[in-house]
């Protein structure tokens, strides 16, 4: 029998999962747990910069860059995950997330149109369709991928897990 989906549990899971992101325990594994985070940070940092570099405009090399810088700015979130539900999960947001973002941007950019004779709020309308587009460009996409790799790996090692005895 399938449970029934909690919104408060899910954002429960979620504060808990931000929470454990942001700390670490005194110990091997929690040295071991911040270093990760730091060199993930770094590689981060060294993909926007090589992307900015670059050039992202029609530029593939900048545009592959922004989505490795993407999806390790997600691996880093996502790296302590040991069940496949919660990549799941992801993968749905990231499905849901870039049809939701995609039907903002276009609204905002509708207003846009419509309020470009309103200086302030023209410009405050094309912040957010600018900003809906990246997230339904960039984030979404990177996220799916993230969600079904992660997905795949921890069905695999369940599996052999369940093998092994």
């Amino acid at each position: 029998m399938m449970k029934r989906f909690s919104l408060k549990k899910f954002f429960l899971m979620v504060g808990t999962s931000i929470r454990r992101f942001f700390t670490f325990e005194e110990n091997a594994e929690g040295r071991r747990k911040r270093k990760e985070l730091f060199v993930l940070a770094g590689i981060f940092c060294a993909l926007v910069i090589g992307a900015i570099l670059v050039g992202v405009s029609d530029n593939l090399p900048g545009i592959v860059l922004c989505y490795l810088a993407v999806i390790t700015l997600i691996v880093a979130v996502t790296r302590t995950w040991k069940r496949t539900k919660m990549f799941l999960i992801l993968l749905g947001a990231s499905v849901v997330g870039f049809i939701v973002f995609v039907v903002l941007h276009n609204v905002f950019y509708g207003l846009t149109i419509l309020t470009s004779h309103i200086s302030a709020l023209s410009h405050l309308m094309e912040v957010f369709h600018v900003a809906f587009f990246i997230i339904a460009v960039f984030l979404c996409p990177a996220a799916f991928l993230v969600g079904v790799i992660g997905s795949i790996v921890l069905a695999i090692k369940g599996r052999r897990r369940q093998a092994m005895g």
